[in-house]
């Protein structure tokens, strides 16, 4: 009978997040080893680096070299600035439904079953031209697996074939109107350590925020209105890198786009009266609070608001 023994060694964990955690060794006390660095909410980035060709983890060299940058910040130790901190955040896309293909057009890499990549793009600062409240934007831009090129590729919008060049907006200076800014993976650092915990609360048992230290709490939810929706996601997804991923919208069953007012709600209007509700609640007196009272339909989201309202105000008065 032959006894294998089992090395046994002390194991340290650095968590931001549900999911979003790393375990790791100390090694003396100015050095670490991270041992399984996880990848929730950035493993559908491509990579900003390659890793080497022996490389044999399952996760990439750079997820290592990341939670590495992240824990030696925390724990005070010298650390090394890793080199792909300004490279564009890209997703990889693939072509493979006809009304993508159709929108690309004649564009020239559009064939079946190309790859793409998708640059991240911060919606509120990342365009220099002019975008309407309501127009759809999907960058794209042919596959290169060589991200020191990214910046300066021509991308085009799947929703209206316009192109626009990838810079980088450290170094473009008086940029023209055909120019958007993909995020980098140093912004990305930042906002992947401020990630608060949605799924428990603070010590002291309010909400977590980005800064949120110390044992956390459980979080109890009570159960509100009952809502039949369609499943989350289509198998296809986990074959592959699908553009349809950022198109789903789940499919809501039994539910009507307008709703009569509840008579509790009725008589909380008629409580605190029609024009201190309209004033207070921002709502129209007219074409929302008496179609309230009368029992006319009125838009679901809208109603929505003015409940949340009336229960808030409802407790200020309370208190």
């Amino acid at each position: 009978m032959q006894l294998i023994f089992a090395r046994v060694r002390q194991l340290y964990g650095y968590s931001i997040a549900a999911k979003r955690y790393a375990l790791y060794e100390k090694i003396g006390a100015k050095k670490i080893k991270i041992v399984d660095p996880k990848a929730h909410g950035i493993g559908f980035l491509y990579p900003p680096k390659d890793s080497p060709t022996n490389w044999e983890e399952d996760v990439p060299q750079w997820i290592y070299e990341m939670w590495d940058y992240l824990l030696r910040d925390a724990l005070k130790l010298k650390r090394k600035v890793p080199t792909w901190l300004d490279i564009p955040q890209m997703m990889r896309l693939t072509i493979t439904t006809c009304n993508v293909l159709e929108r690309l057009g004649d564009w020239e890499i559009a064939r079946p079953y190309n790859f793409l990549l998708l640059p991240m793009v911060d919606p509120s600062f990342g365009y220099a031209f002019d975008r309407r409240k309501n127009q759809k934007v999907m960058l794209v831009t042919a596959f290169s697996p060589k991200q020191e090129r990214w910046f300066d590729m021509e991308c085009i919008n799947i929703y209206d074939g316009k192109k626009y060049r990838m810079a980088n907006s450290s170094k473009e200076r008086n940029p023209s109107s055909g120019v958007v800014f993909p995020s980098n993976f140093g912004r990305l650092m930042i906002e992947y350590q401020e990630h608060p915990e949605a799924k428990s609360l603070t010590p002291d048992g309010t909400l977590c925020k980005g800064d949120t230290r110390g044992l956390l709490k459980r979080a109890h939810i009570v159960a509100g209105e009952l809502r039949y929706v369609g499943k989350e996601t289509d198998r296809k997804w986990e074959e592959g890198d699908d553009i349809s991923v950022l198109e789903f919208k789940t499919t809501e069953y039994g539910r009507s786009k307008r709703v009569v007012a509840s008579e509790e709600v009725k008589r909380a209007i008629g409580e605190i009266g029609i024009n201190r509700c309209a004033r207070e609640s921002g709502f129209d007196r007219k074409n929302f609070i008496r179609k309230l009272i009368r029992g006319i339909p009125v838009k679901r989201n809208s109603y929505d608001e003015f409940v949340r309202w009336l229960k808030a105000f409802n407790s200020g008065v309370q208190r």
